[in-house]
């Protein structure tokens, strides 16, 4: 046995109330003027968790968007100069994430995330912003979170379709590692037990949304998510839906909750001890099947058409696709691409390539 290991060099506070201790860990690491990141729907949300900072507290950035656009990024940038600041800390999901990583990328100030969305950006090197109608993604471990900090109270608002939707994406971090480029039976460790713990914790965080245990597993889940990108890498999966926000703006998670069965499918033949790990974790006989079927199960979305693709565009879609995806384990071609597309376009149940 070879491989090749290196830890995530981030710190994890995980529980009920943690993101009490927001003030503590800016303060450890020398943090004097905070500038928090959110959404404008998040200040009121998290009002007792800002209030921990005090006079740490110098300004808060609200205008978080979809797929972080370059405009909105470097507007606050420019509020993180403008105050002075030196720890920037993002409390939200994947989009708020994104300006963190900007930040902390231009500036070398620490990031502190407080996680509201098991999407396990927080702890990944990747980074990406929308400019013009193309998600521009790079890699740079600064932008790892110092800390980050899961606190399953801060997830109860979510709707059930956030929740599925952004599961999904979780779930095809996991999915995708086991047989990305540079895997290892530490990311596989990983991956089936996220795996494991969002195939738990989602249905019963849709069923009942103020089940702490079942958010803290839809967390817990989410967090190894991120652990596995930054371990294993990613592959067409993830590579296609950046293709569908960036030109075809459609929301990354319900891009998620749609491809990865067909993503999988695609995969199949060509990664038969990855899809016995799939089919392991989750109980199923078919790796994609079961995706699909659990997919239906927490009720997100089933195909592009639903979330408002034209066919006309799975041509451009498959083009930019091939020519952005640099590993997987079945090669990558045009025409097989675009016939996995046409079932997503269509929903029908996925079939191996």
């Amino acid at each position: 046995m070879k491989f090749d290991f290196k830890p995530v060099p981030s710190k994890i506070v995980f529980g009920e109330n943690s993101a009490l201790k927001l003030a503590d860990e800016a303060a450890h690491m020398g943090g004097h003027r905070v500038m928090i990141a959110c959404t404008q729907g998040m200040v009121s949300r998290i009002s007792h968790v800002i209030e921990t900072l005090g006079d740490l507290c110098v300004g808060i950035f609200d205008g978080a968007e979809p797929h972080c656009p370059e405009h909105v990024a470097m507007a606050a940038l420019e509020q993180f100069e403008t105050l002075k600041a030196n720890i920037i800390v993002v409390i939200g999901g994947g989009s708020t994430i994104g300006i963190g990583k900007a930040i902390t990328l231009r500036t070398g100030a620490p990031l502190i995330v407080v996680a509201t969305t098991p999407c396990g950006s927080e702890s990944t090197p990747i980074h990406g912003m929308l400019i013009g109608n193309t998600k521009k993604t790079g890699r740079d471990p600064k932008v790892i979170a110092r800390t980050s900090i899961y606190d399953p109270i801060l997830t109860t608002s979510i709707s059930a379709h956030h929740t599925g939707t952004i599961g999904m994406n979780s779930l095809a971090h996991c999915v995708e590692a086991l047989y990305a480029k540079v895997r290892s039976p530490v990311s596989d460790m990983m991956a089936m037990e996220g795996i494991k713990a969002l195939t738990s914790g989602l249905p019963r965080s849709i069923e009942n949304p103020t089940d702490l245990d079942a958010r803290s597993q839809v967390l817990y889940g989410g967090m190894l998510s991120g652990h596995c990108v930054t371990l294993a890498g990613i592959a067409i999966h993830h590579k296609l839906c950046h293709v569908l926000g960036g030109h075809h703006g459609i929301p990354h998670g319900e891009s998620n909750s749609v491809v990865l069965p067909y993503a999988v499918a695609y995969n199949e033949n060509a990664a038969p001890d990855a899809m016995d790990k799939i089919m392991n974790a989750m109980g199923t006989k078919s790796a994609s099947g079961g995706i699909f079927d659990f997919a239906t199960k927490i009720g997100v979305p089933k195909s592009l058409k639903e979330l408002g693709m034209r066919e006309e565009d799975l041509d451009l879609a498959a083009r930019e696709t091939v020519e952005r995806t640099p590993y997987n384990p079945k090669s990558v071609d045009q025409r097989s691409v675009r016939e996995m597309l046409q079932q997503a376009f269509e929903g029908v149940r996925p079939e191996p390539f």
